[in-house]
């Protein structure tokens, strides 16, 4: 998790008005109180990290970091009920906590709600400022392909992985976009890009990969595409793409199934 600037604001949380001041000592407690609950995230004790983030609300519940910490490990825990009325929460408190809003619209991503992550990421996406852009754009891109907005999706995604080269989810998201829109060179280009990404978790996106043996069947580059399915069952043959790639790759003949290369002059 990373922390954002502190921006106290009386009201949202406290009824009409401002309500009792909150002491300066309590305003630091709630703080240190915030900061062990990173500590404790950061040692996966997310139960620990909970209580802290719920004390440090409790202790000023002024303080957007409290209740932004409390929503980000409700939504780490995928309870996102409550993890949505937090993030409301801190953004009642500072209406500029992008890190809270751009987390809201990925937990709308997550429940499929397309619309409301839209609005809410578009609203996110107006700060110029925002340290980690390419994830941003990248939850914005997957709400577009979510909602069947397949021009707005590669837009933003295009942007997503032009502000971070190595964003290997976004690649895959825009192979994704690409080919339901039916291009299958400009998918993948982008598959390929997703999984040539210098680091283990990239190179082992089983969906990247499958999606790269079936753009490539389509391509008539059958002997890249075992290939591609090939690794694909590596990283796991008992998942549901691991299981379709296993089926799509013993459909094709023994010769290019050990990798037999692609035909230079193939349509």
């Amino acid at each position: 998790m990373r922390r954002a600037a502190i921006g106290l604001v009386c009201g949202a949380l406290l009824g009409g008005g401002c309500g009792p001041r909150v002491s300066e000592q309590a305003q630091r407690l709630s703080q240190n109180l915030v900061a062990l609950a990173h500590e404790a995230y950061g040692h996966g004790d997310l139960g620990d990290a909970l209580r802290k983030g719920l004390q440090a609300v409790e202790t000023d519940p002024t303080n957007p970091d409290a209740t932004y910490v409390v929503a980000f490990l409700h939504a780490a825990r995928s309870e996102y009920v409550e993890a949505e009325r937090y993030f409301l929460k801190t953004l009642e408190l500072d209406d500029g906590y992008t890190d809270a809003r751009n987390a809201l619209g990925q937990i709308y991503n997550n429940q499929g709600r397309w619309t409301e992550a839209i609005a809410v990421l578009e609203r996110a996406a107006q700060d110029v400022l925002y340290p980690t852009p390419h994830l941003l754009f990248g939850n914005l891109g997957q709400a577009y392909l979510g909602a069947g907005r397949l021009d707005e999706a590669v837009e933003r995604l295009l942007r997503a992985v032009r502000e971070e080269p190595r964003f290997c989810v976004g690649f895959f998201r825009l192979g994704d976009a690409f080919t339901r829109r039916g291009e299958d060179a400009r998918a993948e280009e982008a598959l390929a890009s997703a999984v040539a990404v210098d680091d283990p978790q990239c190179q082992a996106l089983q969906p990247a990969w499958r999606m790269l043996g079936e753009v490539r069947l389509r391509l008539g580059r059958p002997g890249e595409a075992a290939e591609a399915f090939a690794r694909c069952v590596e990283i796991d043959g008992r998942s549901a793409d691991g299981a379709a790639c296993a089926a799509a790759r013993s459909g094709l003949p023994e010769s290019l199934g050990s990798g037999a290369p692609a035909d230079p002059f193939a349509p």
